[in-house]
């Protein structure tokens, strides 16, 4: 079902049969609509395929800037966040994936997500959620949510959420903790004030057994903030 949901969209993007927006609208529609699994949780993951497909595309298409400012235009940043906290992990994913694809680089978009409480959402996910696949798009959106966004960041301070960042150096998921690594080598090279507190709050000693640790992607950016 996912497969065919993404060779119909491919297909109708190719043949220019139908606009941006109104791609946007049909993809919108599928999340609006009821996610099979929901009714059945007996059924399994495989009913949430249109939804998953619909979240891919869109997705995809706001790595646009002018995609992404008509999926605000659309709603589209409600709808994502609402996903958040879905039942099923991988619309928790793709809605975390789509929220960070909309506001990186958009700061109108950025501005919008955290007046709705997109920064306490996503931290929820970073702390708490069981499914090793959320986290990581969690905080690809968190990252596209506070760097270069003054705003985003003193309120990701003000939620703890530089010691939950310093916490995910330990993950058992190399995916997250190379996220975690690269996120905060960025803050500190951008806001070298930041070194204080992180250091106050454990970050160096974790940064140490990050580099203790099978090498993995992390290793790079670990051993960057160290040597800030």
């Amino acid at each position: 079902q996912r497969q065919q949901w993404l060779r119909e969209a491919v297909s109708e993007a190719l043949s220019g049969s139908g606009s941006i927006r109104a791609q946007l609208q049909r993809c919108l529609r599928v999340l609006a609509g009821p996610c099979p699994g929901e009714a059945a949780p007996e059924r399994g993951l495989g009913d949430t395929g249109s939804h998953e497909g619909a979240l891919e595309e869109l997705a995809e298409l706001c790595e646009s800037l002018d995609c992404a400012n008509e999926f605000c235009s659309l709603g589209g940043l409600e709808v994502a966040l609402s996903l958040l906290g879905h039942r099923w992990p991988p619309l928790r994913a793709g809605a975390a994936r789509l929220l960070g694809c909309c506001a990186q680089n958009l700061p109108e978009a950025q501005g919008r997500a955290l007046a709705l409480g997109a920064l306490p959402a996503l931290l929820g996910l970073l702390r708490g959620d069981p499914e090793p696949r959320v986290a990581p798009a969690a905080l690809f959106a968190l990252s596209c949510l506070v760097r270069a966004q003054p705003q985003g960041l003193q309120e990701l301070e003000a939620l703890g959420g530089l010691e939950v960042l310093g916490g995910a150096l330990q993950s058992p998921h190399p995916p997250l903790r190379a996220r975690a690594a690269f996120l905060l080598h960025c803050l500190l090279k951008e806001h070298p004030r930041l070194k204080v507190p992180l250091v106050q709050q454990g970050l160096v000693p974790r940064a140490a057994a990050l580099l203790r640790s099978e090498h993995d992607g992390a290793h790079e950016h670990g051993l960057g903030i160290l040597c800030r």
